[in-house]
């Protein structure tokens, strides 16, 4: 089950981009998500596009250098960037994401 906690621990341990994007696991991706979400890479541009979300909205296209890892779960993979995880359904065009909250700086905790 992904909740916060798990959300919280992928932040944590998928800190750090690839070297290149030849070290993301674009099998995985594909096996879990491609067949619902209608995945399409485009190494010309170096971007992901999920046909799954409307043009025009934010994440139905990802460049590549953004992406940090594919991570599968049992229902779900996601597609995690340094402030963002976008989780495709593996059995449905389902699509969620969550955006990482802002940290508030030494200077925000000063002055509230």
């Amino acid at each position: 089950m992904i909740n916060a906690e798990v959300i919280e621990q992928i932040y944590k341990q998928y800190s750090k981009k690839p070297k290149s994007v030849d070290f993301l696991d674009f099998a995985t991706l594909f096996e879990k998500a491609g067949e619902h979400h209608d995945l399409l890479i485009d190494p010309e541009k170096g971007v992901l596009t999920i046909g799954s979300i409307e043009e025009g909205a934010p994440f139905h296209s990802i460049p590549l250098r953004n992406i940090i890892a594919f991570v599968p779960f049992e229902e779900w993979v996601a597609i995690v960037m340094h402030a963002s995880i976008v989780f495709l359904n593996s059995r449905s065009s389902k699509v969620a994401a969550h955006i990482k909250p802002l940290k508030e700086s030494l200077w925000d905790k000063i002055w509230n």
